[in-house]
């Protein structure tokens, strides 16, 4: 994937522009619709996909997508609950850069350009990676240990 620049005339494409490529620009929306901000315009070329049975995942890329599933299975228990759901979305909230006097979240993953850490824009991504990073830290079973273990870790 490439980063796209493009000149003053042309503010953004969408879609494919010639076989196999692709162009994109994510928008990222709070919970009212409003548009809280944009990701870098993006293009790709469409490539084969990988053959799992020839080359299956192994050692630290089984592990991460096990720790990953495991965290997209306790995220979508959660938000199926209302206490779970209010307490995430209130959690996001306080650590958006748009929020007056706001912070990271202390769970939340280092970014390795920076050297600090990320702040979310997008909800669903946010509490995957905060409930990952959680997971990394306690031996949580449930969602609802998660949960109580999230809100020990304020």
């Amino acid at each position: 994937m490439a980063r796209v620049t493009y000149n003053k005339l042309v503010e953004e494409v969408h879609g494919a522009t010639a076989p196999g490529e692709i162009h994109r620009q994510k928008r990222f929306r709070d919970a009212r619709g409003k548009i809280i901000g944009y990701a870098k315009a993006e293009k790709f070329d469409v490539k084969h996909p990988r053959n799992w049975k020839r080359t299956p995942a192994r050692k630290d890329e089984l592990v991460n997508q096990k720790s990953w599933g495991k965290s997209c299975f306790f995220t979508e228990a959660l938000l199926k609950t209302d206490a779970g759901c209010d307490y995430l979305q209130q959690r996001f909230t306080a650590q958006l850069p748009s929020t007056r006097g706001s912070h990271p979240d202390p769970l939340a993953s280092i970014d390795s350009h920076t050297k600090s850490a990320k702040r979310y824009i997008r909800f669903d991504a946010y509490c995957r990676a905060i409930i990952r990073n959680l997971l990394k830290l306690t031996d949580c079973l449930t969602p609802g240990q998660a949960l109580q273990a999230l809100q020990q870790h304020e």
